[in-house]
């Protein structure tokens, strides 16, 4: 094999792995409340096709439900793409643009927070259960 060839194999092979790793460290459960009383959880699992598969669940006040979604990223920014509602009632998902993310996760100064992009306002501050 030409030392080029073996080189550009190399930096492919390196490239893939990398990217794979970019949302690892979102796996698990991480979770946080609303002031209003409504707490939110996701689920990041492991990717499939290239995203990572995920589950947010919502429980409070006159709210209930499961959303299955997907999401990309890197190690500091989680975006999160609505998929279908799984459970419950999530009347806003015929609001939802499904190219835009729903909200994204950001870590920033060793702290987690949630930020809707979509549907609803606000900021929470999450942190991995």
């Amino acid at each position: 094999m030409h030392k080029s060839v073996f080189i550009a194999c190399l930096l492919l092979t390196a490239t893939v792995l990398f990217s794979f790793q970019q949302t690892d460290s979102w796996m698990g459960k991480w979770s946080g409340e609303h002031p209003e009383g409504v707490t939110y959880s996701i689920t990041v699992k492991d990717k499939y096709r290239g995203m990572n598969l995920c589950e947010v669940h919502a429980e409070g006040i006159q709210t209930f439900y499961t959303l299955e979604c997907w999401a990309t990223g890197n190690p500091t920014t989680l975006k999160v793409y609505y998929r279908s509602t799984a459970d419950g009632a999530f009347y806003a998902k015929d609001r939802v643009n499904l190219n835009q993310p729903l909200f994204i996760l950001t870590r920033e100064k060793g702290k987690t927070s949630w930020q809707w992009k979509q549907i609803f306002d606000g900021k929470l501050a999450m942190h991995k259960s």
